[in-house]
């Protein structure tokens, strides 16, 4: 029976020796994964604020300013009404741009970290393990991990609760898909929620752990939290290990399925997975 302080000295285990070249994968991950679609997300919203705000703001004018009672209501609220038609099309499209590169370019990266750090787990992995997930079968990463967000997504917006169960449930699809990128999204999903059963509460303790170490990042603005990202994702990989040997002991699946992850031998050489 594992427990959050087992996983945590695991954790830490798995990081000795090799710590700066898991936040250099967790950095390299974070710039090109999640935190750039935010930022093309974020950079769309700012822009479409910048707009209003000019067309909104009046005008520095020489003279007197315009009366606007000399133009035709009609045509004020025409402009108004393409000024907004505008904006909205321009948020839609950062929207969708960040959406896509989430799905094409992020949720692979972050694929690609969980088979790093399984990896790291067992011995000295390479840094281009992150980028692994862009080799056949890529789509099929994309595919599963698309359908996987909407469905959590689908479920946040109708139903709350299910949608933060659903989070929890399908949490392992990452780490499966690390270890196994052929998996169907059917088989995935089903696969994940069959280990979590009873564990959904467990894992939320597990995270719950480290608000202390949250804390204490804030007064560094943040840039604490860049040097606790790795210690986190270590310990979540350990939880991983805990549940796929949990589905193994339960005969939920085989190493037909999960064949393991690659072994690195002392001078940099893949062995057989395990």
């Amino acid at each position: 029976m594992w427990t959050c302080g087992l996983l945590k000295q695991n954790a830490r285990q798995a990081l000795g020796g090799r710590y700066w070249r898991c936040l250099l994968a967790c950095f390299v991950a974070a710039l090109l994964g999640g935190n750039s679609a935010l930022t093309i997300t974020t950079s769309m919203h700012q822009s479409g604020r910048e707009t209003i705000s000019e067309l909104t703001q009046p005008s520095v004018w020489t003279g007197n300013p315009p009366d606007l009672s000399d133009y035709p209501s009609e045509y004020v609220m025409t402009a108004l009404w393409i000024i907004a038609a505008v904006v909205i099309v321009g948020v839609l499209i950062g929207l969708v741009i960040g959406y896509a590169y989430r799905a094409f370019v992020g949720n692979p990266i972050r694929i690609g970290l969980n088979r790093y750090l399984m990896e790291n787990r067992q011995s000295r992995s390479h840094l281009g393990t992150i980028f692994t997930t862009f080799c056949h079968p890529y789509l099929n990463l994309v595919r599963v991990q698309i359908v996987t967000d909407l469905k959590i997504l689908l479920g946040s917006f109708l139903f709350l609760v299910p949608g933060i169960i659903w989070q929890y449930q399908y949490a392992l699809v990452p780490y499966l898909l690390a270890e196994n990128p052929y998996l169907s999204s059917r088989r995935a999903r089903e696969l994940s929620r069959q280990i979590m059963h009873g564990e959904k509460w467990h894992l939320f303790l597990l995270q719950l752990s480290f608000i202390g170490w949250y804390l204490l990042c804030l007064p560094t603005f943040g840039l604490g939290i860049l040097f606790l990202t790795p210690y986190y994702m270590a310990t979540m990989a350990e939880f991983y290990a805990a549940m796929r040997s949990k589905a193994f002991a339960y005969g939920l699946t085989d190493s037909s399925e999960l064949g393991g992850f690659v072994v690195y031998d002392a001078d940099g050489n893949p062995q057989n997975a395990g």
